[in-house]
């Protein structure tokens, strides 16, 4: 895992000093080393951030270039299958030079040209600059596990690993952009290829771009459909085994230390027993709690960890902890996040470093492959039967999107009105019509909507900033691409057996797992933060949102703002409290330190 940055101009040089601002913004994400190429005459330049973690040596280091020197990449990522394309590409006469699998990238290219995306089977975000022909070719993984922003403008193209590196080009002015800060108030972050910033743009998962002469194309590489093929328990339990057997054990491949993540929850759980079963024994573990009994789940780590043999790890975020880190939750976050998770996944990830682990196995991903969510047990078809066959398909379709998001927005609704002064209306729901797959079951058509929106824009991207500003690299083996493909062609009846979540999930893990922890309660990731309100973060909020820099830019309107905090209800608050934390560090950050004003307010 790393932090790239890319610069391509078609009207004059690359300033290099600006460009040498704007990687070290990624510092954090490569803390083992820093390496700029200018090509082109001076018209494009390539950074690297590099997290070491699959052949340490000199020769595993970005930008990398091919034999003859015209192709150049830099690459976020791992390549899980780079042996096997390796010994393929030999066999057609490349001759690699380092044992990275970074290299395989640069030869798949120029085997299979922009095709080469799909022989890649891993995580990845990359761009690539031909200098033969004089264009580039940027690429993002198929589940969006690896971020990747660009901003065209004028003169060129710039890509980075996070937006905030774009925010230090000379011409880039920070304007935002309204839609998409509608979208963060109803989705609770900002989805799909939008972006805070007027301009910038994220390359959505699955897709690939290639910018020539000055113009740009986009197209999706690759499409995940329902197919129910497999329709017997039996046969779809041995093909998720099959699967979930050998992502894990492609993805434990590294020259540095390797850890699981384990919460005590299913996912974790399995996660963790297949790679104890294909690794040395005394894996290393890392679980945090909290000080609130209610979300603390370290019994049920501990209890799967004596089981498995790990050797474990743990830690514990208590409210007073929690409200110290706010300003490094505003600093991890360039844009509007609400997930309040993302502090006790940069808590455990911190552990990890610290005990010297830099490669991390997570089990997400579980939830929307297995229908995991309790919102699938309550939203599959909403109202009486009789009633929704009576109402026309798109009638039951919008019933099913609008239901869907209302319950897993904060505001309860699909609206942002009131809240954003003067803002025209929009169509929330035009999202997730893109996504949605009318002729599948309601459950899968939710799992669906679930994978594409907030797997990517929410789980992934909270994991990605909060683990990558510890230097640690977190990998997810339940979303290899195989196995996501393998999931989505068992029928929804054998995946969600008699209504109940992770059926089948539970069947496969059997074998694995003993019966009291695949049945045992699991309350998600979630840090407690109604009781951090009683603690002292809801003074905090209203010291800062009453007057805010959200009220001064006339991003949200103050009645409505008041309205939110005399109400009480905790998500409420925080999705504008951490829209106000994103807005006095990245929208105003001439303003006061955060860390003083939050003192001042506690």
């Amino acid at each position: 895992m790393c932090g790239i940055l890319g610069q391509v101009e078609t009207r004059g040089r690359v300033d290099e000093a600006a460009f040498a601002r704007m990687l070290s913004t990624l510092a954090t994400r490569g803390p083992d080393g820093e390496r700029t190429r200018v090509l082109d005459q001076g018209r494009v330049a390539l950074g690297h951030r590099r997290l070491a973690i699959v052949d340490l040596s000199d020769a595993g280091s970005q930008p990398m270039t091919s034999e003859d020197g015209t192709l150049w990449l830099t690459f976020n990522g791992e390549i899980y299958n780079f042996r096997e394309l390796r010994k393929e590409l030999e066999a057609a006469g490349h001759v690699f030079r380092s044992a990275s699998d970074s290299e395989a990238i640069l030869h798949a290219y120029e085997e299979w040209h922009d095709d080469c995306l799909l022989r890649l089977r891993g995580i990845f975000a990359f761009g690539l600059w031909d200098g033969r022909r004089a264009r580039l070719l940027l690429g993002r993984d198929r589940l969006g596990v690896k971020p990747l922003y660009y901003w065209l403008h004028e003169g060129g193209l710039v890509f980075a690993s996070q937006s905030r590196a774009i925010l230090q080009h000379p011409r880039f002015r920070r304007e935002v952009d309204r839609d998409a800060f509608q979208h963060y108030l109803v989705y609770r972050y900002v989805p799909d290829e939008l972006a805070i910033w007027k301009g910038v743009r994220k390359l959505p998962a699955a897709h690939r771009l290639v910018f020539e002469r000055g113009a740009a194309r986009r197209d999706r590489y690759w499409e995940l459909a329902y197919s129910p093929r497999v329709r017997d328990a039996e046969q779809a339990a041995a093909l998720v085994r099959e699967k979930l057997e050998e992502s894990v054990r492609m993805q434990l491949v590294s020259d540095v230390p390797v850890g699981v993540f384990l919460s005590g929850g299913i996912d974790s759980s399995i996660t963790a027993a297949l790679a104890t079963r294909a690794s040395a024994p005394g894996l290393p573990s890392f679980t945090l709690g909290f000080d609130d009994a209610s979300a603390d789940e370290r019994a049920f780590a501990r209890r799967t960890s004596v089981v498995l043999g790990t050797r474990p790890h743990e830690d514990v975020l208590s409210a007073a902890s929690a409200l110290r880190l706010l300003p490094e939750f505003a600093e991890l976050h360039d844009e509007p996040f609400f997930d309040h998770s993302s502090l006790p996944t940069l808590c455990v990830a911190r552990l990890a470093r610290r005990h010297g682990v830099k490669v991390i196995l997570s089990g997400d991903g579980g939830d929307e492959l297995f229908a995991g969510y309790s919102w699938y047990e309550r939203g599959a078809e909403p109202g009486p039967a009789w009633r929704r066959w009576l109402l026309p398909r798109s009638a039951r379709t919008r019933a099913l999107l609008a239901g869907h998001l209302a319950r897993v927005s904060p505001l309860g609704r699909t609206s942002s009105e009131g809240l954003v002064p003067g803002a025209p209306r929009f169509d929330a729901l035009r999202l997730l019509r893109r996504f949605d797959q009318p002729t599948a079951p309601a459950i899968t058509r939710l799992q669906l909507l679930d994978l594409h929106t907030f797997l990517v824009d929410d789980v992934l991207t909270k994991v990605d900033q909060a683990s990558m500003a510890c230097g640690v690299e977190v990998r997810v083996p339940f979303l290899d691409h195989e196995l996501v493909e393998a999931a989505f062609s068992i029928d929804a009846g054998v995946l969600f057996a008699a209504g109940e979540r992770k059926s089948l999930l539970k069947r496969v893990a059997s074998g694995w797992l003993p019966a009291d922890i695949l049945s045992g309660r699991k309350k998600g990731f979630g840090a407690p933060i109604e009781s951090w309100m009683q603690e002292g973060l809801a003074p905090r909020a209203r010291s800062l949102l009453e007057g805010g820099v959200l009220v001064s830019h006339g991003l949200l309107a103050r009645d409505p703002v008041r309205d939110t905090l005399a109400g009480g209800n905790a998500a409420r608050v925080w999705l504008l409290f951490a829209a106000e934390l994103w807005a006095r560090r990245w929208l105003d950050p001439g303003s006061r330190p955060l860390r003083e004003l939050l003192e001042e307010a506690a």
